[in-house]
């Protein structure tokens, strides 16, 4: 008996379809943001029931998704991928870090491999009309947080709970002489400020109506300046010039030149400060600019030259902010670095750092995408890692990973792209 072929319209409906693992890893995705949107609101109310763990529930769903992915679909990358952590976990070990700061430095990076190892079906979905309106409304969710707390004092903002024996805040309370930074939602002023960027980034460029897009880009910039959050802020300015200005190329070509500029601005403060024996850092806007190039980038490196560890590096769980929680063996900052290159050479070393430059140059000037969305994404994520620890937010590892997958693998965005080309694997 002969089965009856299906009507064109069914067969674009099944192959359009989303596999479970594609909708599980876009709800996962959104859980993800909106958990580190409301991340001091949700942990200190769990707290109170007794159930702080609950916050950590997105990051749980995301550690099943890269296990279910790369079980499935296992690869040479993978296995090299792996490799080279388990090298640089050996690092650290060797100089002192524990091997539960090793493992928690992976949880804290969990979400850019969760998002570069994203099935392309997932890609698409995020273009589609849902979740499309889940953005705008994660994006008015954490601009709303910030202006509810210039207004109001929220309870859990310095607020100290015990989680797993550790003494941790609902959320960072931090100041600017007697101005409070204001993390809205959050879990810190920083945190809130890139994640109200990454996501105005994002929905932006989508948006079709002019009104709407000047009352969301407004709004955006009074929350990031309430957060005190001047690089993303400047970021933001510089790119909707870009965005009107300039093409694909002329991004992608920004790219690089910002990228260039991250990696140089570090050691070019450790030549300067080895150069002129006292420098007077200013008190106006640029102070904090100024303190980075005079003594934080420069103390760093003078401290892992000083130490032998410029080489390798620290090793992954023995630099960032997951010191506060481990003991360091080291007698200098190993918390923080205010810059992504340098980020990099402080847990990699210099290896680490010149890698980084040629697989990220290597994937700029060979990739053929033409979308603007994209590129304008990249170089919003490498003008904030200039001033700012990017991978210690998990609205920019999440976003920086859809970046570097969608580029790498082309995917087609938005519904009428997605369908195009299925009808064209139906054929």
């Amino acid at each position: 008996m002969r089965i009856p072929a299906l009507a064109m319209s069914e067969r674009i409906s099944l192959i359009n379809r989303p596999d479970a693992i594609s909708s599980l890893w876009v709800l996962t995705f959104f859980s993800a943001i909106a958990g580190d949107v409301m991340f001091g609101m949700i942990r200190y109310y769990t707290s109170i029931l007794g159930v702080p763990q609950i916050a950590y529930l997105p990051k749980v769903m995301m550690l099943i998704c890269v296990i279910i992915i790369i079980v499935r679909r296992p690869n040479v990358y993978h296995f090299l991928s792996a490799l080279y952590l388990a090298v640089e976990a050996c690092v650290s070990l060797s100089n002192g870090a524990s091997l539960a700061a090793v493992g928690f430095w992976m949880w804290l990076i969990l979400p850019l491999i969760f998002t570069v190892l994203a099935p392309r079906q997932s890609l698409e979905i995020l273009e589609e009309p849902r979740a499309w309106i889940a953005f705008l409304s994660l994006t008015a969710l954490c601009m709303v947080g910030v202006f509810v707390n210039y207004f109001y004092p929220l309870p859990w903002i310095g607020k100290s709970l015990d989680i797993g024996g550790f003494d941790v805040q609902a959320a960072a309370a931090s100041y600017v002489g007697t101005v409070q930074r204001l993390p809205g939602f959050g879990r810190d002023s920083a945190a809130t400020g890139l994640m109200i960027g990454t996501l105005i980034i994002w929905v932006l460029p989508r948006l079709r109506s002019y009104a709407v897009a000047s009352i969301m880009l407004a709004a955006a910039a009074l929350a990031i300046w309430a957060t005190t959050n001047k690089t993303t802020l400047i970021s933001l300015v510089v790119l909707l010039a870009i965005w009107q200005l300039g093409s694909s190329g002329a991004i992608k070509k920004a790219c690089m030149w910002v990228l260039a500029l991250t990696t140089v601005l570090p050691f070019a403060g450790l030549v300067a400060t080895e150069a002129i024996n006292h420098i007077v850092v200013g008190t106006g806007l640029l102070a904090s600019m100024q303190d980075r190039f005079v003594n934080t980038w420069p103390l760093l490196l003078n401290a892992m030259l000083r130490e032998n560890l410029i080489g390798l590096g620290i090793g992954p769980g023995g630099f960032g902010s997951l010191t506060g929680h481990y003991q360091s063996a080291f007698g200098f900052n190993v918390g923080y670095s205010d810059n992504m290159v340098l980020y990099l050479v402080a847990n990699f070393g210099i290896i680490g750092g010149i890698l980084f430059m040629l697989l990220m140059a290597q994937f700029v000037f060979s990739s053929r995408r033409e979308d603007k969305r994209v590129w304008l994404m990249l170089l919003f994520l490498l003008l904030s890692g200039i001033t700012t620890d990017i991978y210690e937010s998990i609205g920019c590892l999440l976003f920086l990973g859809v970046t570097i997958k969608s580029i790498a693998t082309g995917a087609t965005f938005g519904v009428a792209g997605g369908t195009r080309t299925r009808l064209e694997n139906v054929r």
